[in-house]
């Protein structure tokens, strides 16, 4: 846990495509068999040409695009954000192996009134861990962090649950800084409208805090709660923990500031 690892990219903004890269071992990929995961696995079904490696078709509503690019992900960058990846121990030496990667895209609609981030993230849920089946991939890219394919595919069958997948939809950091004190920040939660949430100088435990920002993240998105300055939050009657919002710590714009075991 590095403070020079901390996200500083812009967290997604509301409405924009969903974009993830399923990784490789080598440059093919088994068209007829992803298309039978995703019909067996969600229900989804294609009849639009694969031409040149790539396809663009329709699914909920919803404009899809799966390209095949014969070559790693440029400059290294899965490598590096496999490094993000807290619960994956060998993220950067399996990311590594990778030589090909498939695009993954789904777009939204334009119009803001019809525009659902919700249903658009699912839907990217299903096709990723569909193709994720395939024996020859081993995670999913997808800025800031790579997952590994088995946690992707256990994770997004919980949506047959009814559940939100919110582990593979919004991500977790957590960081040292150079004083030695432990922060955690959310990614992803911007696409669906909200602030992200930080949690600055704590004395919690790492797992302890990982935990927390899952929950509040579910929270948030499933209940489709706007988290507001200076009222307070907790999972229990006793529990009020105060809520600030001010510039970021860590990315631009604001954060949501909780004082989750904070002095």
């Amino acid at each position: 846990m590095d403070e020079n690892n901390a996200v500083q990219n812009n967290a997604p903004e509301k409405g924009k495509t969903i974009v993830g890269f399923v990784l490789l071992t080598d440059a093919n990929l088994d068209w007829p068999r992803f298309r039978h995961y995703l019909k067996e696995d969600w229900g989804i079904s294609f009849s639009d040409e694969i031409k040149d490696g790539a396809v663009v078709f329709s699914a909920e509503g919803r404009r899809c695009a799966c390209s095949l690019l014969p070559n790693p992900v440029p400059n290294k960058e899965a490598e590096t954000c496999a490094r993000n990846n807290l619960l994956w121990k060998d993220a950067v030496e399996e990311t590594a192996k990778h030589a090909a990667h498939v695009m993954v895209a789904v777009m939204d609609s334009p119009d803001p009134e019809e525009r659902d981030e919700l249903d658009a993230s699912l839907l990217f849920c299903k096709i990723a861990s569909s193709m994720l089946k395939l024996k020859n991939t081993i995670g999913i890219y997808k800025n800031p962090t790579v997952y590994e394919k088995q946690f992707y595919i256990d994770v997004a069958q919980n949506i047959k649950k009814t559940a939100i997948p919110i582990p593979i939809m919004v991500h977790i950091g957590i960081y040292m800084t150079a004083q030695r004190q432990l922060c955690g920040y959310t990614y992803g939660l911007r696409f669906f409208g909200r602030e992200e949430v930080e949690v600055i100088d704590t004395r919690a435990q790492p797992q302890d805090l990982f935990n927390f920002l899952m929950a509040i993240s579910d929270y948030v998105v499933t209940q489709e709660i706007d988290l507001k300055d200076g009222e307070t939050i907790g999972f229990t009657e006793d529990e009020k923990l105060p809520i600030r919002i001010s510039p970021a710590q860590y990315f631009p714009g604001n954060s949501i500031k909780i004082g989750f075991m904070t002095d």
